[in-house]
């Protein structure tokens, strides 16, 4: 008998399965032999047909013999529905051919791009990508600091008070900290680079970086925030990720620009008009 938390997460389970089921996605490859586990008016569901569409969603063994037959009746029911939709002539109505005709030209656009950018992103590019950023963090320095923010000042100075009197900062944080996110760990903000905060945190990233390890701010200090103390829990250099540990992250961000430059060269090139919402013509573009 399964406890109630065990059925919520195997209800989870099973949506997930079928999400994956009613996707396109039941283009597996598929042979015509092994163990048949369903037959749906003469079409065969081979057992292998099943374990592919599990193991796509990494589904453990043990959840494996639990959503099978499930897994199994739902595939039965796709196979219906799409026997259905072709007797039903679908495919020669208006609507099929212009929602084809749509689905293609996204494929299209889809597979042009992705066939762009295997082009640009190279692996000697995201080489350079990254050694340029280990150059640029190679001298950087980044703290870990925790902070207790008040909305006064006075209610900051009261907490350097209590501190200068032995008081522990985890606990004042805790207990006092209108910064509720990090007040649970005991003012923790975690490790940061001088200009990776947001400018409006820029006196709080000065005052960090001017403290030295395991001491705290003996004056508040304000953001849009509040007033934060500031206690300094360790300074180091910047730790640069392995090659291995950032490429995909580098992959994607120079993909992403290789589309936009793709894009800016593109409207270069065309001729574009403007209108309002009106229909009116606003400007003309020779180039962009």
């Amino acid at each position: 008998m399964l406890s109630r938390k065990e059925k919520a997460g195997f209800a989870v389970l099973i949506v997930a399965v079928i999400s994956v089921i009613a996707m396109p996605l039941l283009a597996q490859a598929k042979t015509e032999n092994g163990t048949v586990v369903a037959i749906v008016n003469g079409n065969k569901i081979f057992k292998s047909d099943v374990e592919s569409v599990l193991k796509q969603n990494k589904i453990s063994s043990a959840d494996m013999n639990k959503v099978f037959p499930i897994v199994v009746n739902q595939m039965i029911n796709e196979k219906l529905i799409s026997e259905a939709a072709r007797k039903s002539n679908i495919e020669r109505t208006s609507e099929y051919k212009h929602q084809l005709a749509l689905l293609k030209k996204q494929l299209a656009k889809q597979i042009y791009l992705e066939n762009y950018v295997k082009k640009n992103v190279t692996d000697s590019a995201v080489k350079k990508a990254y050694d340029h950023l280990k150059a640029v963090n190679e001298d950087k320095f980044e703290v870990h600091a925790r902070h207790i923010v008040v909305k006064t000042k006075a209610a900051a100075e009261e907490i350097i008070k209590q501190l200068n009197h032995g008081a522990n900062f985890t606990e004042l944080a805790k207990e006092d900290s209108t910064d509720h996110a990090s007040a649970a760990n005991g003012g923790d903000v975690g490790w940061f680079t001088e200009g990776q905060l947001p400018p409006q945190f820029d006196a709080f990233t000065n005052a960090a970086f001017s403290l030295k390890p395991g001491t705290y701010s003996q004056a508040p200090v304000e953001t849009s925030m509040g007033w934060h103390v500031i206690y300094v829990v360790s300074k180091r250099k910047v730790q640069m990720p392995s090659l291995a540990d950032s490429e995909m992250a580098i992959r994607r961000s120079l993909g992403r620009n290789a589309v936009q430059e793709l894009v800016i060269k593109l409207r270069a090139k065309a001729e574009i008009k403007h209108f309002d919402m009106n229909g009116k013509p606003e400007r003309d573009h020779k180039k962009g």
